[in-house]
């Protein structure tokens, strides 16, 4: 296509963009009309809620080999958007809907899946579309694939093309430990697939293993991964080189086919998704939310209730937040906190508890849920409708003499040494328990009717604080995302197995997927952290190969944090719009020496610092996890938390960066960072 055909084409598109967003808009805004008995449809106060706001975007468009008369009334192309409408001259469907398989090339196919010849993805800027990529599925691509078009659109096709869906409670087999693919959605739009195959491969299933079998070994590292076909390489390879930014935006237009279909798998069904940093857990657990309450999905794929995301810092609630409210007008059906949030949000308390998350195995037992339960379940067969403070008083008695909560000598001297009420809402180690004593005594409203929760880091998760999501989860549908090479205390779970044994699943365990390829990192940073791994989980499958080697400075104690300093700045200059951090164990270090530097911490962020227009993240480990950067520079690595010959923190702070990574450091670095 030569430039001048592709920028009218450009043109062209931005057209239909403009009168799309007026449209998906201009439904969103009318008059809010009863839908049914869901029950999410009113809220508390007995109000209809107020509609979502969708942004408006065009995602891609689909270009058939020929015409379709039944269905598409003569046109052979079509749209997807973020949401549905009716336009003239253009069929457009939501990404949510099963006719977008067409353009994101999943497994669960539509009837046009083997008649697709070109898909076009957008790149937008803002709200203008500004570029395209072509993919060619087919060889016999028409000449002109996509019209030129008045734009107007029918309603969807809407004729029944396989028997009715059976009932969501119907028996449900263990995943046998062998690839499977998932049963494809039933619905009005989708035909059988067994009548249907794909015009050409587009790709294998993700991978799938019990979650009681021990991880795969992966290759080693002079026999890479085989690489799984990418879809939309061109607009995907210009994202990752543009300049990150403070949030997660949605990538609909680059999202590969196995994340799509993560992303939409059946709501009332349960799966763990692993990978190494930067595969898209966070992609798919971000989308995944907004596609189980979106309009255009399948009845039977989505939730009558309310989803939930949990995430481990009030860092990443933000960084989510701005890609869910895009993806769902900000529906406030996916309530996105983290873990810390949730449980000062259960305990309606405002301030931060203090220290860290446990000095003992004890304080983050599932054992503790088990004696709160009994507590409340005891006071309550007294005759009295007990307080927070009751139960809370009653465990430390240890119940009386002849009837005690605890009789193991170990629990009863660790419930007796718990400090009073007043003292335990201010010690983080404290606040699983409380939160689980108020959600058995009084469960807050705004947080009833979850039937959907999905944790990402879910490596760092406490069994008691997996216990009081399992209470919260009516559905017990459950999307689970991690690492378990970044966990990062001895008091969380060590396997995926151990965590299942902790919930209820209905119709046995869920399939866990992994996810090989790295899309966030260049593979010099995948190799040097991947250093930390233990040998057969080293092989990397990076998607952006080329990039600088990591900086590795080794100083005087004296000059290390003016080193840090030094490198921000020249970092700067190399990403002038793109976002940079510091990840250190000792924060109070590094902002001392940029204060005296000038630099001030920002108002709206304690972990932000400015100097003029530029800014800077300096964060702790556990602040870092969930977020990705440009650069980040890496601070004395030998005082970075360990668990059990695991580097977890270290290994989750030199994955963070896109583009850069800088390790300075004085104290000698671990044989494994020091050898190749």
């Amino acid at each position: 296509m030569t430039l001048g055909r592709k920028q009218l084409d450009i043109e062209d598109e931005r057209t239909a963009q403009k009168r799309y967003r007026r449209a998906v808009q201009d439904r969103a805004s009318r008059p809010i009309m009863h839908q049914g008995s869901r029950n999410n449809f009113w809220t508390g106060s007995g109000l209809p809620q107020s509609p979502a706001m969708p942004f408006g975007a065009l995602v891609g468009r689909v270009a058939l080999r020929k015409p379709d008369e039944e269905l598409l009334e003569g046109h052979g192309d079509f749209y997807i958007g973020e949401a549905y409408v009716n336009l003239d001259g253009v069929y457009v469907f939501s990404w949510a809907a099963p006719v977008a398989c067409t353009f994101f090339r999943g497994s669960r196919h539509h009837e046009f899946c083997e008649e697709v010849a070109v898909i076009r993805a957008f790149e937008h800027r803002g709200e203008e579309i500004v570029d395209f990529d072509d993919e060619r599925v087919c060889e016999d691509v028409p000449e002109q694939p996509f019209r030129k078009r008045t734009l107007t659109v029918p309603a969807a096709p809407s004729r029944t093309l396989r028997p009715p869906t059976p009932p969501r409670e119907a028996p449900r087999t263990t995943t046998p430990a062998v690839v499977q693919q998932a049963s494809p959605p039933q619905n009005l739009f989708v035909a059988d697939t067994a009548a249907v195959p794909t015009a050409q491969p587009v790709g294998k299933a993700v991978p799938t293993i019990r979650p009681d079998a021990p991880s795969p070994s992966l290759p080693a590292q002079t026999g890479r991964p085989t690489p799984m076909p990418i879809r939309a390489q061109a607009l995907l390879r210009a994202r990752l080189a543009a300049p990150r930014t403070r949030s997660l935006a949605p990538v609909l237009a680059t999202l590969q086919p196995d994340q799509y279909d993560l992303v939409t798998a059946p709501a009332m069904g349960s799966m763990i998704v692993e990978g190494q940093p930067g595969t898209g857990k966070t992609i798919i657990a971000s989308h995944r939310a907004a596609y189980l309450i979106n309009d255009d999905t399948p009845e039977e794929n989505t939730l009558d209730g309310d989803v939930l995301i949990v995430g481990p810092t009030s860092g990443y609630s933000r960084h989510v937040q701005a890609a869910i409210d895009r993806l769902t007008g900000g529906s406030p059906r996916v309530r996105v906190l983290s873990l810390p949030q949730l449980m000062l949000r259960i305990l309606g308390e405002r301030g931060e508890p203090r220290g860290s998350i446990s000095r003992s195995w004890q304080d983050v037992d599932q054992q503790l849920a088990m004696f709160v339960r009994a507590t409340v379940t005891r006071l309550k067969a007294g005759g009295t409708r007990p307080t927070c403070d009751d139960v809370y008083d009653h465990l430390r008695r240890n119940g009386s003499i002849d009837q005690p909560v605890a009789e193991d000598p170990e629990w009863a001297a660790y419930l007796r040494r718990l400090p009073p009420a007043r003292d335990a809402l201010t010690m983080r180690a404290h606040t699983p328990m409380l939160a689980t004593i108020q959600w058995e005594v009084a469960k807050p409203p705004d947080l009833v009717g979850i039937e959907h929760i999905i944790v990402d880091e879910a490596q760092d998760v406490t069994p008691l604080e997996w216990a009081l999501l399992a209470s919260m989860n009516e559905a017990h549908a459950w999307t689970i995302v991690g690492d378990l090479n970044q966990r990062r205390s001895d008091h969380t779970l060590a396997s995926w197995r151990q965590i299942l044994d902790l919930l209820t699943i209905p119709y046995g365990d869920p399939p866990i997927h992994r996810l090989d390829r790295g899309y966030r990192s260049t593979r010099p940073i995948l190799q040097y952290a991947n250093r930390l791994l233990p040998a057969a989980e080293r092989a990397v499958l990076a998607f952006q190969e080329q990039g600088p080697e990591p900086t590795v400075e080794k100083c005087k104690p004296s000059d290390l944090t003016a080193s840090v300093v030094r490198h921000l700045t020249r970092l700067q200059a190399v990403y002038p719009e793109g976002t940079l951090a510091v990840i250190t164990a000792d924060p109070k270090a590094v902002e001392t020496t940029l204060r005296l530097a000038g630099w001030a911490r920002s108002v709206s962020d304690r972990f932000t610092w400015q100097y003029s227009d530029r800014e800077v993240i300096v964060a702790h480990p556990d602040t870092a996890r969930g977020l990705e950067f440009d650069a980040v520079v890496v601070v004395e690595p030998a005082d970075f938390p360990q668990n059990l010959g695991r580097q977890g923190p270290l290994y989750t702070a030199l994955t963070r960066p896109n583009r850069e990574l800088v390790v300075v450091h004085a104290k000698p670095l671990s044989e494994r960072l020091r050898k190749r």
